[in-house]
C-alpha cells in the first residue's frame, strides 16, 4: 500500500474523458486508524503527525475527520514517531493590524 499518481484534468463542456490508470510501485505505508478520547468517543479533528525517528523532523501530519478516523501516508519505510493532538483545544484569536 502506497502508491501516489497525481495528475492534472481540464474538461470541456461536453466532453467525456475516460482516463486508463497505472500505479507505480509502492512508495510508502499508509497508517490508519481512528482517535478517541478517555471517555471512548471519536476525536474530530484530531492532528496526527509523523516525525522522522533520525532528522527529528515532521514528515507528515493529517487531521481526523468527524467519527476521528484518519489516513497517513505514504511514509517511507522509516522509524517514525507519532504524536496526536487533540483538535477541541481551546482556540485562542489573534488579531494583528498592520
Amino acid at each position: 500500500m502506497g502508491s501516489l499518481l497525481r495528475f492534472y484534468i481540464k474538461p470541456v463542456p461536453g466532453e467525456r474523458v475516460e482516463a486508463q490508470l497505472t500505479l507505480p510501485p509502492p512508495a510508502g505505508g499508509i497508517v490508519t486508524g481512528t482517535v478517541t478520547r478517555w471517555d471512548g468517543e471519536p476525536a474530530p479533528g484530531a492532528v496526527v503527525l509523523a516525525v522522522d525517528c533520525e532528522s527529528r523532523q515532521p514528515a507528515l501530519h493529517t487531521t481526523a475527520d468527524d467519527q476521528g478516523f484518519f489516513v497517513l501516508g505514504p511514509l517511507p519505510g522509516k522509524l517514525y514517531d507519532i504524536h496526536v493532538y487533540d483538535g477541541a483545544a481551546p482556540v485562542r484569536v489573534v488579531q494583528i493590524e498592520g
